[in-house]
């Protein structure tokens, strides 16, 4: 990938008019791709200034129009960023959507559109050191490469066009970013000079040291507010006084350099990275892409545009004109008076956004057949997460096997509380995306179904070897653990397979080990991994592709579970919790189990958070209540068996990558999934009390099956005319007959091929707080596919649950 024809077209490129009186034109033209223009030129090209006096004071006031506005050349407060140019601040870093800016929402939070992430209910006198920056240990987890700072993505933009990285072709691609480097792109260059240490924050250096870039415009504060000329020492570029940097409190509110030779000089390396993307732009699209900012930005200008600037504290100089260079140079006002304001509907360039932008899957590493130790060293640990005791990151490894939609840019929706009213910032669904899944996840009803319902792959689908489900004979509790009678009514008391010796407690019998929860097994997984020495041959003891695939072998997962769990003729576990404030066992934190106050009633059920009423009801099943849907975490609980295929499937992706692909729709398991409703391992949904929402709670009194009006799976779309269905498993039949005399379940339900999208159904608007909707109709009907009974498979043994 060479840059030759960013060369040529420097090289070739006329002078811009405009900029005269700050480019010589001779010198223009004999620029090079290892050459290019002083930055603080290509600032002065994409943000032409106004004129100011010897006291930085605008000289004349001109008409602001795209193709004719002057900026802010003294500039001292970051202030006024977002606002109209003649309020004296310049674009914010989401106005030039610098891409990796990983910036917080505009919920009514404090300090909305800064790399900080206050919570939702954060008080007004918060520090900013309190609301951390997203950084994170993987570029491949759902918030991606987190924040890079933008004097790292203006050093690298800088050092790839020096170093003739990539095209022009390359770099730019007008029809999906217009005159903005392709993120991707951006992406790679910054890997290429700040690599990451999978697992590992990166450490990058500050914008004054040469490893940063050696940015030019910074000026320091090191040396106190009374030194304000050079030598600069390292500090923040904000001047404060002493009483303000005593306070804690956030010193991003402090002017900037306003006094000695460098006065009102600063100039933020997102504005100048900003400004060297226009000039790239322009040279390599100049019929498309003009050579100031605002001209190829028109809408900044636009009088109803939803602004990006920042709420200030009380400021000293807040009685002066805010359009004067007086109020710009106001310090804070002590005792900190700060009010975080309203939310706005504005988009911001957030990590989960910028994510979904960045076409990135997890390295592999292949696994030379070698000797033992060779091989074993060559596996890679397990990504791990600081903040969460250094458990493995679950979130980047889910990501790497099940990719996900793009968040919304404010998060997940969410209610205020458990059958609460939906929060207003927070109304945006995600959009389906092809071979994609849902990363705001409230149900399991849609598991086994067609990615853009929103579910994901089953215990069944996934090949968990321990789920021992229930076949599929139209009974409740179909496909699930629960193994019911055709008359049953709680699902929740149906007996699980060998699960009988108490609470988190499974028998083993001469058929094996009995049901117990994906996250033991995962536990044990994870334990063995990281607990292995390089004489010991992952690879080849723990998979064998001919008669597993990409699963652990089962005798070897069954060994696993028995040394860390095993007791006597039990495996005994605890629940996947932090006990004492610190991880149980077999911990888990997506599972998001009790979170208060939606829980604090004693009405969940497990991670199901179920309304009282449906609690007290008794008899309802607790999976058929939704996951998480309130506070920070709605929508971001994660099944433990998608966790351990997603761990499966990165280990034996190391060890087998020419036939186990890291992400699982490209893996055996995945070929064909949810293919045919009729044919997929859903299970049959209770009526709920609105089919048309995800957080939907059952309906109270209890009614089974669903009606099918709304978005949730009954008989008609899971069985078509069929009473009963085959699905590859490891089935117990002791409790279902296996060809029972099932009459048509009454419904005005019809089938359908057209599966009902997830979210359009119900995308609020501002006007509607109510978190309800009016129910869907489904389309025609179409021939149902005609399924003979099935006859199930009784459990023998372990050997035969792989591979079908």
């Amino acid at each position: 990938m060479k840059f030759s024809t960013l060369a040529t077209a420097l090289a070739l490129a006329p002078a811009v008019a405009s900029a005269s009186r700050m480019l010589n034109e001779t010198a223009m033209l004999n620029e090079t791709a290892s050459t290019l223009p002083e930055i603080n030129d290509l600032m002065n090209i994409a943000f032409p200034m106004w004129e100011v006096n010897d006291k930085g004071e605008r000289k004349k006031i001109t008409e602001c129009t795209v193709d004719a506005c002057e900026w802010n050349p003294f500039y001292v407060t970051k202030r006024y960023d977002g606002l109209h140019p003649d309020f004296g601040g310049h674009p914010s870093d989401n106005d030039v959507k610098y891409a990796f800016f990983a910036s917080s929402p505009y919920a009514g939070q404090p300090y909305p559109g800064t790399p900080h992430h206050c919570p939702p209910d954060a008080p007004d006198n918060i520090t900013a050191g309190e609301c951390p920056k997203i950084a994170t240990t993987s570029d491949y987890g759902p918030e991606g490469p987190g924040h890079v700072p933008p004097h790292i993505g203006l050093a690298s933009l800088t050092w790839a066009v020096r170093d003739e990285l990539f095209s022009m072709e390359e770099m730019f691609d007008y029809d999906n970013y217009e005159c903005r480097v392709v993120p991707n792109v951006l992406f790679q260059m910054v890997r290429n000079y700040y690599p990451r240490v999978e697992g590992e924050k990166v450490d990058y250096p500050p914008p004054i040291v040469p490893e940063g870039g050696d940015f030019q415009y910074e000026f320091p504060s090191g040396r106190g507010l009374e030194n304000q000329e050079p030598p600069y020492e390292p500090g923040p570029p904000h001047w404060c006084t002493e009483e303000m940097l005593a306070s804690g409190h956030w010193d991003g509110v402090c002017p900037y350099i306003f006094e000695g030779p460098d006065a009102g000089k600063y100039r933020h390396p997102h504005i100048a990275y900003a400004a060297l993307e226009v000039y790239l732009a322009n040279m390599a699209m100049p019929d498309k892409c003009a050579t100031t900012w605002l001209q190829n930005n028109p809408w900044f200008l636009d009088e109803d545009r939803v602004t990006t600037d920042t709420p200030f504290p009380v400021m000293t100089n807040d009685k002066d004109d805010a359009k004067s260079l007086k109020n710009w140079l106001g310090q804070p006002v002590l005792p900190w008076t700060y009010d975080s304001g309203d939310a706005r509907d504005v988009e911001v360039m957030s990590a989960e956004a910028t994510r979904a932008l960045l076409d990135i899957a997890a390295p592999t590493t292949t696994v030379a057949p070698t000797t033992t130790a060779e091989s074993s060293c060559a596996l890679q640990p397990i990504p791990t997460n600081p903040d969460d005791f250094d458990e493995p990151h679950w979130e980047t490894i889910l990501e790497l096997a099940f990719p996900t939609w793009a968040t919304p840019a404010n998060g997940c929706p969410r209610l205020d509380a458990l059958g609460g009213t939906i929060v207003p910032e927070y109304t945006a669904f995600p959009k389906p995306e092809e071979g994609k899944f849902n990363p705001c996840y409230y149900t399991k009803a849609f598991a086994g179904l067609d990615t853009k319902l929103g579910g994901y792959p089953t215990p069944i689908d996934t090949k968990y070897q321990y789920e021992y489900a229930a076949p599929f004979q139209k009974q409740p509790g179909d496909g699930s653990t629960h193994h019911c009678t055709l008359d049953a009514v709680d699902i929740g008391a149906c007996p699980k397979f060998q699960n009988d010796c108490g609470k988190d407690c499974a028998s083993i019998t001469e058929k094996g080990i009995g049901h117990i929860p994906p996250f033991v097994a995962l536990a044990a997984i994870k334990n063995e991994y990281n607990s292995i020495s390089c004489t010991a041959d992952v690879c080849s003891e723990w998979f064998d592709f001919e008669t597993s695939g990409c699963n652990i072998q089962p005798p070897k997962l069954d060994e696993l579970v028995i040394k860390y769990f095993g007791d006597g003729d039990t495996i005994k576990f605890q629940p996947p919790i932090l006990i004492d404030g610190k991880p149980s066992s077999t911990y888990y934190r997506l599972e998001y189990l009790g979170e208060s106050p939606a829980c604090d009633d004693g009405n969940c059920r497990g991670p199901h958070y179920c309304s009282k009423e449906v609690a007290d009801e008794g008899v309802i099943w607790g999976d058929f209540c939704p996951y998480v849907h309130t506070g920070d975490n709605s929508g971001q609980y994660r099944h433990p068996h998608l966790a351990l295929a997603a761990l499966e499937l990165w280990i034996s992706n190391q060890c087998m990558p020419d036939k186990c692909a890291a992400q699982w729709l490209d893996s055996p398991n995945g070929q064909g999934y949810a293919a045919d409703s009729t044919k997929s391992t859903a299970i049959v949904w209770a009526e709920m009390d609105n089919n048309a929402l995800p957080w939907a709670q059952p309906m109270v009194p209890y009614k089974w099956p669903n009606s099918e009006d709304g978005i949730y799976p009954g008989h008609t779309m899971l069985y078509g005319d069929s009473d009963s269905k085959e699905a590859p498993a490891p089935y117990v039949t002791e409790f279902v007959n296996v060809n029972p005399d099932v009459a048509e379940p009454a419904t005005d339900a019809t089938a359908t091929d057209d599966a009902p999208t997830y979210a359009p159904t119900y995308a609020p608007t501002k006007g509607d707080t109510t978190g309800d909707a009016p129910a869907t109709a489904k389309s025609e009907s179409s021939s149902a596919w005609l399924m003979p009974n099935t006859v199930a498979v009784v459990l023998a043994g372990l050997a035969c649950i792989f591979m079908m």
